[in-house]
């Protein structure tokens, strides 16, 4: 075990330090344990028999377990009924002292609403700081939407809540919740929603608000997000096209935007543009553009530092038009883009070569992930090697391939990947610019 490392032997016989430590210092030590191995170690000694009721970070995570249970039914509800059972025994045995972290990582759904419930009556009573509900499945699949637990909250109006991060996953949220939490979360700064079915038109705002990081992934229900007047430094939105207001945020220098239905021509630059002075690291995600990017529509970002695009790529149609987003970005230093392939097909054609008018003079690092060694591949990193003077390194990734490609087959294409890259760019490096080929 991890803790009977720290004894030693002296005279035949071994001396526990860690056991004569003050108890705050090994509550400190057994809250960085998953709940189930820091309540076995009340199996020691007496000395340790009760510490673990006071642990301040309840960390549930069923992770490990989830793997194991596969596709097995009666399994998967047995498991469910053993983890279920741990956090009630351990949250009816704890101790009255607060709780900072609080985190459930298990596959659940609304038929467990009454023990989840309980669970977050317990988050509140123990002032807990940190909340994370996550009740996706071992794939994070997001499945059954519509058996979702939805969470509610006891008292509305006399409620007070001590979060400062909240995280929910596969958990529903109606609007009267989500406007209770914010106006009775006066320290919350971070709130979180993956794979929940949430409400059509989500407006925060306000002084009042002090979120500085708001996520929406992969959410249904939505149909706009207007976020306003209030010091939001992180956002990140992926999903279904939704109307997008941003205004007034003065505090926004990251954001993140994926929308699944949205190529870059329709509106999404638009909708950005109202912040585009502030930011200074920009996500962009297009699984599926189908027009020419209209590069007139691009604002300038001109205190953009770090700049991400994931693209949906098909054969080996040419992606310079991107390199427009990069033009926008005067003072960008690091530049990554994930090809997300949508056909294996490649075609035998010239490489095109474009000047930036400005260049990048402060361009330092260039990530190429998915890169599969055709031309539209080795376009990207010319257009890194011809305009940015600064260039200090470019890392090649071949990891991203197309669904449904066998394991034999993504370990063949990632070798020929790399081969075509080492013969492709190392003789045209400058020098002083180093090529790492994962």
């Amino acid at each position: 075990m991890m803790l009977r490392s720290a004894a030693q032997k002296k005279g035949g016989h071994l001396i526990d330090h860690i056991s004569k430590m003050p108890d705050d210092i090994l509550v400190k030590i057994l809250s960085r344990l998953e709940v189930k191995g820091a309540a076995v170690t009340g199996s020691l000694s007496k000395r340790w028999r009760h510490l673990w009721r006071n642990l301040f970070w309840l960390n549930f995570d069923g992770t490990e377990t989830l793997d194991k249970m596969g596709d097995d039914e009666m399994l998967c509800d047995l498991e469910r009924r053993k983890f279920i059972k741990q956090v009630n025994n351990v949250i009816s045995s704890h101790n009255d002292g607060m709780v900072q972290l609080f985190r459930i990582r298990f596959d659940l759904d609304r038929s467990y609403s009454e023990c989840i419930g309980k669970w977050f009556q317990f988050s509140i009573e123990k002032k807990v700081q940190v909340l994370e509900l996550n009740l996706l499945d071992k794939s994070d699949r997001l499945h059954d939407l519509d058996k979702s637990y939805n969470f509610m909250l006891p008292s509305l109006n006399t409620m007070s809540l001590t979060l400062r991060v909240l995280t929910l996953r596969r958990v529903n949220l109606n609007e009267p919740n989500l406007n209770a939490i914010l106006k009775n979360s006066p320290h919350l700064e971070g709130l979180s929603m993956f794979g929940s079915i949430l409400f059509p038109h989500i407006r925060v705002g306000g002084r009042d608000v002090k979120l500085k990081k708001f996520q929406l992934v992969a959410c249904a229900g939505i149909k706009s997000v207007s976020l306003f007047d209030f010091d939001l430094k992180f956002f990140q939105y992926r999903g279904q096209k939704i109307g997008l207001h941003l205004t007034e945020l003065p505090k926004l220098t990251i954001l993140g935007i994926g929308e699944a239905s949205l190529g870059l021509e329709n509106n999404v630059f638009r909708k950005i543009s109202s912040c585009a002075s502030y930011l200074e690291d920009l996500q962009l995600e297009v699984r599926h553009p189908e027009k020419i990017l209209d590069v007139n529509a691009i604002p300038k970002f001109p205190n953009v530092k770090k700049l991400k695009l994931a693209v949906g790529a098909e054969e080996d149609n040419c992606l310079l038009e991107f390199m427009s987003i990069a033009q926008a970005c005067p003072r960008l230093e690091t530049f990554s883009i994930s090809l997300l392939w949508l056909s294996p097909l490649k075609r035998r054609r010239k490489v095109r070569r474009v000047v930036a008018p400005e260049g990048h003079k402060h361009l330092k690092l260039v990530e190429i992930n998915g890169y599969d060694g055709r031309i539209s591949d080795l376009e990207l990193a010319v257009y890194a090697i011809d305009n940015a003077v600064a260039l200090k390194d470019i890392v090649i990734d071949p990891g991203c391939h197309p669904f449904g490609v066998t394991a034999y087959d993504k370990l063949k294409r990632e070798r020929a990947a790399r081969s075509a890259a080492k013969r492709q760019l190392t003789s045209l490096l400058p020098p002083g610019v180093n090529l790492a080929i994962l």
